[in-house]
């Protein structure tokens, strides 16, 4: 690994030099090193213009490798040992030379690898040619060499020193140097076979296309040709079976490289030769830029008529070079923060024959998905055609490209031509929020749906133009932001244009597929590409809006603020910290167009008083006059096709039909009815799923469970739930994980599981089991786990569970899932004799002719399936042994990931046998359909590894990660041990180092730590402790929990400790709120003195005070204090009281995407209270910003009808906007994912951060011993 460190620190190929750079660098190891993964593949430098000029600039470049081709150039012996020194002493060995020879002469392998070269051999196309190569290329007869040592190369006692002292210095040298060999002709590919058999020593293989092209008697650098990309895909499949590197030449955008690295060892990507034929472009965008006279203006001086019917204000940024390479730019951008993904991965492109992009520009985008498909090595590439408004930027093809790729001049707004309807198996757009006004994106909709094939698919990805802010609020930022969005407004461009694509899908009869968000705020390493992509489309779009000729003196003043804006902008652009998310959406069009069903129509005529409307499903709260206070619509489900007693409505007279939607509709609008119940239960399936986007984003996986789901409600019921899981840990400890046994991560996927039960229980008021069955005896003997093992693992997560409280969950094995004779065995001697019988019965489960192979072509979610298996198995199996057989280790990998998706096959299909009124559950990503694929641990990022994957990484504020374990860096986390063992990495911070005491600190799931001695034999008391390490603690993760600490419950301790926090803020009774059970019954009691459970809320909402706003207006808000300081000094003891917190870090992370939480800053609510709190307080708003860092934090009192209280009611109002806000704000707080549950222990002391927190409390016994003691500190 330190090779790898000193790489990517920047000294290059410096890590791998020769003890001299007269000798050649450890070229082989480097070579292997790239194709093991340990270092990124090299990347080169092709040197054509054989000059020892051109090599000296190029050798201050960086590459990895400069390719020296010899074999096509006229310069001599000595020019080439000049250039080859050149690069090696100029880069100062950061740079290692290669040399193409001009053929396979002795001579010319000697003088290359003389001058300290490593040699590529071309047109090797037979046996006994790679033996002749390679022999040159070896000293001595033991090494099967004929290379001749000779004897003034190097200088004595000063060039000649050894790399290994163990062996002789012509030894260590044959060890130094790498060989490659090009395969040129179809002969070369019929017999590389056998060369990689019988030829050892070689340590790459390149495929020189053009060459093999001409011998097939083609042209071109690349084609489609059937013969051609069979022939490449033969010349993969032989190196994917020998477990050889290849190299190759890149082509098409950068951004293929991902796709092309997978199994090379190095890539040229750069020529001297393009170098100087890309000057072309620069004279051609310098003449552009001559006539220009205004420097603020960068469109081209003349412009070009755009074609008749187009306006030519649609897109607002100017059509020119720098426009076109900001583009590009973007592209490479989008593509890192999509993790390398161009589309949907829901979109299956092996069926993909013809691809349309809409504003294609300058075709970036297809180009790019042509080179990752061709990387793919498919036997028939798609056609595509590009459209755009105007052609000032589209691409000039090559010769090979011609006939696939055609770009047209046509504007979405208006009907395709004939030609193109219902010809495109997938439609795609992106950023086209400076182009579309608002009122026409449904047109746009339906011009694009009419090109799609039935089970085509609608990709638009989109950004809101609102979420693209400066987060530092700069005044500059703030201001540019501003007046980009205002003149978007005033052309009716959308700022906010994915929350509308999804009324347009439905209105056309789009199937919504998949939806998934990224954000620049998921990838900080991004931040700087952020700002410049962002800032460079800003200011873009900011040039084009200056008025040549300015009319009005707004006018004026607008220019003169946009050119102050742009000149200030290199130096103020520093401070700014621009945010972008984009959104993939993704409809299909259905396989037979559905028929309209007048059950579902909604009708746009004004409600009465006695209805609700049918397209919104409220589940907390009753509708009002036509206003949903509900938010979560039933769009995009299917009524009749998953309730069979509605079956029949095309037979039903006008009166019948409407007498069936008033019932169902007061139905849906009883929060305690069967269809409520289920609706709500759905959609906390669907919050939990890994390809969660909004709430009403039902797949159909879960859609489809409405009928099942009202039935077990009016039933009563239980419901379970089947999730197969937690087979064993990696097999893989050196790398991956930390041990054999469950660790913090299985603790809180087990947490965050049984908070899915507890939901849906709430939900459903029915019981919910979550059956847990363990596939690890079924996979753990291809990946030479032992039986005792998977044992073990599995009682180890048993015990998380029981130790944890966890009620809902249970756990089976394999046994008693195939076989009612096997049954659930009771100790380890049963299970390890039973476990051969498990897989042998497993197997006779499979379904007759079964074939994964096939299964892996033409089942979507097998496929997604086999490819992670794959991904799981390149380290899983990276120090597998070898098995005697002749397969290279990347076969012995897809037999593994094959035997996998066999088994698991005949595991579902037993499941589904043993549970088939179960819902299914899967880790596994999939379209949806058949099983609902949720995420298992709540992790911050979009990584989905499994707990017994990798390691779980925990961030001081308790935000989670997981990881290899051999990636996460010992400089910023420590390995925290529990009950001896390795647990989970944290964040390193001296707030977890309190002086004079040895603490252990345990989060609690989902937020909070809990503070405990060490040893049950250490009496610490609350006097020593640092407050100020607990506060700052506290405002990291609250609530911050004090147990087992001495002297709390004394009076002047626990008062004298607030102290040291901050200023007390006094209650009316004094420093002190007592919150007990004063068993008083006047409706103007103070409800927190009582038993009554409360609504959730935060301190000091009605601490009031008057303030003026700007325009000098006395209004009155409230005035809440910063932290909670609590000591408990007796509790229920009876399972009741508990304390709800809910976090507003974690309130924001899971928003649906419909409700950004830049948006919500703008609301505003007034609470009207009555009894003890008898106040009104308006205009208070849902987000304010943290004092210490400005995150957003959740200010919110829950509306608390009179039903629910005998004391003080509370209401709530959205001053200015829907209140459909009220239920989505309620629901989220109380969350399981986003509220810890607290059980107080007596002496507990509890820190808590008000301003990022809200709590209320459960119910408990009248008259109970149960009493806090409570104070607001500033």
């Amino acid at each position: 690994m330190a090779v790898q460190s000193e790489h990517l620190n920047g000294r290059g190929m410096a890590a791998y030099r020769g003890p001299s750079l007269q000798q050649p660098h450890r070229a082989r190891e480097a070579l292997k090193d790239a194709y093991a993964g340990v270092i990124s593949p090299l990347l080169g430098f092709y040197c054509g213009i054989t000059s020892i000029n051109v090599a000296q600039y190029v050798a201050t470049l960086g590459y990895d490798i400069v390719w020296v081709d010899w074999e096509h150039s006229s310069c001599g012996v000595e020019t080439m040992t000049s250039i080859v020194q050149t690069i090696s002493f100029f880069s100062e060995g950061m740079s290692m030379p290669f040399v193409r020879l001009p053929g396979h002469d002795h001579k010319d392998v000697a003088y290359a690898l003389d001058a300290g070269a490593s040699v590529v051999f071309p047109q090797v196309d037979t046996v006994e040619q790679a033996k002749h190569c390679i022999s040159a290329t070896k000293y001595g007869l033991k090494n099967r060499g004929t290379r001749s040592a000779p004897p003034f190369r190097l200088v004595s006692g000063v060039t000649d020193q050894k790399l290994d002292q163990k062996h002789t210095l012509h030894e260590n040298l044959n060890r130094q140097a790498a060989v490659l060999i090009q395969i040129e002709s179809e002969e070369g590919i019929n017999n590389l076979d056998d060369i990689l058999t019988q030829v050892p020593d070689i340590d790459a293989v390149w495929l020189g296309a053009m060459d093999l092209r001409v011998s097939m008697g083609l042209e071109g650098m690349w084609g489609p040709e059937s013969e051609f990309l069979a022939a490449v895909g033969k010349y993969n499949s032989i190196l994917a079976k020998h477990d050889m590197p290849g190299a190759g030449i890149v082509q098409g955008p950068p951004q293929i490289m991902t796709q092309l690295s997978q199994g090379r060892a190095f890539m040229i990507v750069a020529s001297d030769v393009q170098a100087i034929m890309s000057q072309k472009q620069t004279l051609v965008e310098a003449r552009s830029l001559m006539p220009k006279i205004n420097s603020y203006d960068q469109g081209p001086s003349t412009p070009r008529d755009e074609p008749e019917g187009i306006n030519k204000y649609v897109y607002l940024p100017p059509r020119d070079n720098e426009e076109m390479k900001r583009l590009n730019e973007q592209h490479r951008y989008i593509v890192d923060l999509c993790e390398g993904s161009i589309m949907s991965p829901i979109i299956q492109t092996d069926r993909l024959k013809m691809v349309a992009d809409i504003g294609t520009g300058s075709g970036t985008w297809l180009l790019d998905l042509d080179g990752r498909l061709r990387a793919h090595g498919g036997s028939e590439l798609p056609a595509f055609r590009g459209f755009d408004t105007s052609d000032l930027q589209f691409p000039i093809l090559s010769a090979d490209q011609e006939p696939r790729f055609k770009f047209i001049v046509h504007d979405p707004r208006k009907p395709f031509s004939q030609e193109h309807i219902g010809k495109y198996d997938l439609v795609h757009l992106r950023l086209l929020m400076w182009a579309l006004p608002a009122e026409e994106i449904d047109t746009i909709v339906a011009n694009l749906y009419s090109l799609l094939k039935p089970g085509g698919y609608l990709a638009w990805d989109e950004a809101a133009y609102v979420d693209s802010i400066d987060a530092s609020g700069t005044p500059e930022g703030v201001r540019i932001h501003d007046i980009v969005a205002d003149v978007m407004k005033k052309r009716n461009l959308c700022i906010d244009l994915p929350s509308t694509l999804r009324k347009s899908y439905d209105k056309v009869g789009l199937d919504m597929q998949h939806s998934i968000r990224y954000s620049s705020l998921q990838h900080p390493e991004l931040q700087k590409v952020t700002n410049k992509i962002i800032g460079d489309g800003t200011m873009s779009g900011l040039r084009s809006l200056i008025q040549k000729r300015p009319v009005t003196p707004e006018q004026q003043r607008l220019n003169e603020q946009i050119k102050s804006l742009i000149v200030s902008y290199p130096t103020t652009h520093q401070a700014m910290n621009w945010q972008f998310c984009l959104q993939s959406v993704v409809g299909r069009c259905p396989q037979k167009l559905p028929t309209r069903d007048p059950a579902v129509v909604v009708e746009s005529k004004p409600l009465k008083d006695d209805e609700i409307p049918i397209n919104e499903v409220p589940i907390n709260g009753v509708a009002d006059k036509g206003t949903s206070i509900n938010w979560i619509p039933t769009r995009g489900i299917n009524i009749n096709r998953l309730n069979p007693t509605i079956k029949d409505d095309n037979n039903l007279n006008s009166d019948q039909i409407s007498a069936k939607k008033l019932m169902r509709a007061k139905a849906f609008s009883d929060p305690k009815s069967a269809e409520s119940m289920a609706l709500k239960a759905m959609v906390t399936l669907n919050r939990y799923r890994m390809s969660y986007s909004n709430d009403w984003d039902l797949p159909e996986s879960i859609s489809s469970l409405r009928p099942f789901l009202e039935q077990a409600i009016r039933n009563k019921e239980h419901i379970r739930l089947v999730l197969p899981a937690f087979p064993f840990k990696s097999s893989n400890r050196t790398a991956k994980v930390l041990g054999t046994d469950p660790d913090d991560a299985e603790r809180i996927s087990i947490l965050y599981l049984e908070g899915l039960c507890k939901a849906l229980e709430e939900a459903t008021e029915l019981h919910i089991e979550l059956l847990i069955t363990s596939d690890g005896v079924m996979y753990n003997d291809l990946l030479d786990i032992s039986d005792e093992e998977v044992w073990q693992y599995g009682e180890g997560i048993r015990r998380i569970a029981k130790e944890q409280g966890c009620s809902h969950i249970f756990f089976t094995r394999l046994g008693a899932i195939i076989s009612d004779d096997l049954g659930s065995v009771a100790n380890l001697d049963e299970y390890l004799r039973n476990a051969p019988e498990y897989r042998r019965q497993l197997e006779e489960l499979l379904p007759s002719g079964f074939d994964p192979a096939q299964e892996i072509k033409t089942n979507h979610d097998v496929k997604l399936t086999y490819l992670g298996y794959k991904r799981f198995l390149d380290l899983e199996m990276q120090n597998a042994s070898p098995d005697g057989s002749n397969l290279s280790l990347r076969d012995r990998k897809a037999i593994t990931a094959k035997n996998m998706i066999k088994r698991g096959k005949a595991y579902s299909e037993a499941i589904k046998k043993s549970y088939p009124d179960a819902i299914r559950l899967s880790i596994h990503e999939s379209d949806d359909v058949n099983k609902i694929s949720i995420a298992i641990l709540p992790l911050v990022s979009g990584n989905r590894m499994t707990p017994w994957h990798g390691a779980l990484v925990r961030a001081v504020n308790g935000d989670l990660a997981m990881s290899h374990a051999l990636s996460v860096s010992a400089l910023t986390y420590d390995l925290v041990f529990e009950h001896g063992k390795p647990s989970y990495f944290r964040e390193r911070s001296p707030l977890f180092s309190w002086e004079g005491m040895d603490l252990i600190f345990t989060y609690m799931y989902p937020t909070g730590i809990i503070v405990r001695p060490a040893r049950k034999n250490l009496m610490y008391s609350l006097r020593d402790v640092d407050m100020a390490k607990l506060r700052q603690l506290s405002q990291k993760c609250s609530p911050i929990v004090l147990r087992g600490f001495q002297d709390t419950r004394q009076k002047s301790v626990f008062v004298s400790k607030a102290k040291e926090m901050g200023a007390i803020l006094p209650w009316k009774e004094g420093d002190i709120m007592v919150v007990k059970d004063q068993m008083n019954d006047a409706p103007d009691s103070n409800v927190t003195t009582t038993n009554e459970a409360m609504p959730m809320h935060y301190d000091g909402m009605f601490k009031l005070i008057t303030v003026k706003d700007k325009q000098g207006r006395e209004r009155v808000t409230s005035d809440p204090p910063l932290l909670q300081y609590f000591v408990c000094q007796a509790t229920t003891g009876n399972n009741q009281g508990f304390t709800l917190l809910a976090s507003s870090r974690l309130f924001c992370r899971y928003l649906p995407n419909k409700y950004p939480i830049n948006d919500l800053r703008k609301v505003r609510w007034t609470c009207h209270s009555g009894g003890y709190f008898d106040h009104s307080v308006p205009s208070l708003p849902l987000v304010v910003s943290h004092p210490i860092d400005s995150r957003p934090c959740i200010r919110w009192h829950e509306p608390w009808p009179k039903t629910d209280t005998k004391y003080g009611k509370a209401s709530i109002t959205i001053d200015n906007g829907d209140q459909s806000i009220v239920a989505l704000v309620d629901s989220l707080l109380y969350d399981k994912r986003v509220c810890l549950c607290f059980a107080w222990e007596a002496g507990d002391i509890m820190v808590n951060d008000n301003m990022e927190m809200l709590h209320t409390r459960t119910a408990f016994q009248r008259g109970a011993s149960r009493e806090l003691w409570r104070i607001h500190v500033s």
